[in-house]
């Protein structure tokens, strides 16, 4: 480990590695879970997943519900709003793949403890525009971390990955990362035999276009399952 001197190296096998403890970060850990019973699963954060990433202050709405379960919105909505918002620009089946699949993830966010504020003469989530939903969201980072942290095997925080490691058997192929911690002479390494998977951090975050984050949170779904 010429890269790092004279430090103290530590080994980490994985399956699969996620780089990066955002909400998209989070996701991905949580998701790997689901399609990777049996593996062991590590998550790397430069800071601390419980108040990573960009909706470590917290919201106070989520960006995009369609309400479904209600005949509020219907996937092909999403996309008409996000073609015509973004001029054209947008991956249209991925923008439907964000419509059919947000609604059972903040159904999963309400059941882990977020708190939603409902209409209290229909009982639906009170809305904010057409899209929006109101949440209190004091706390929403912190409640989907510790999803992340009981999906995956180990979570290491404030180790700051500086360099990916390609396979040497598979061209193209990311099979692992190195990383130290800021005031430890220490690094983090990763098998060659490992799935690397690493995430924009902007799940959640104030809207720049349409489903921003979403889609980061469904491409790394997409990774996992390749």
């Amino acid at each position: 480990m010429a890269l790092f001197g004279g430090r103290k190296t530590i080994n980490v096998d994985a399956d699969i590695l996620v780089i990066g403890g955002g909400m998209a970060g989070c996701g991905a850990t949580y998701e790997s879970r689901y399609w990777g019973r049996d593996l062991k699963i590590v998550c790397v954060e430069k800071a601390n997943i419980e108040r990573s990433g960009a909706v470590a202050q917290g919201l106070y709405a989520i960006n995009c519900y369609m309400g479904m379960r209600w005949n509020e919105n219907q996937p092909e909505d999403f996309v008409r709003y996000a073609t015509n918002d973004l001029m054209g620009l947008v991956r249209e089946d991925l923008a439907y793949d964000i419509g059919r699949h947000v609604d059972s993830t903040v159904h999963k966010f309400e059941e882990w403890g977020l708190p939603m504020m409902r209409d209290p003469a229909t009982g639906r989530y009170q809305r904010e525009g057409k899209w929006q939903i109101m949440i209190h969201g004091e706390s929403y980072k912190p409640i989907v971390a510790e999803a992340a942290r009981k999906a995956a095997s180990e979570v290491y925080n404030r180790i700051m990955v500086t360099h990916l490691l390609m396979d040497q058997r598979r061209p193209n192929r990311v099979a692992g990362a190195v990383g130290n911690r800021a005031g430890q002479s220490h690094a983090v390494v990763d098998r060659d035999a490992m799935v690397a998977v690493a995430v924009q951090q902007q799940a959640g975050q104030a809207r720049q276009a349409p489903g921003d984050g979403l889609q980061a949170r469904e491409v790394a779904d997409g990774v996992l399952r390749q």
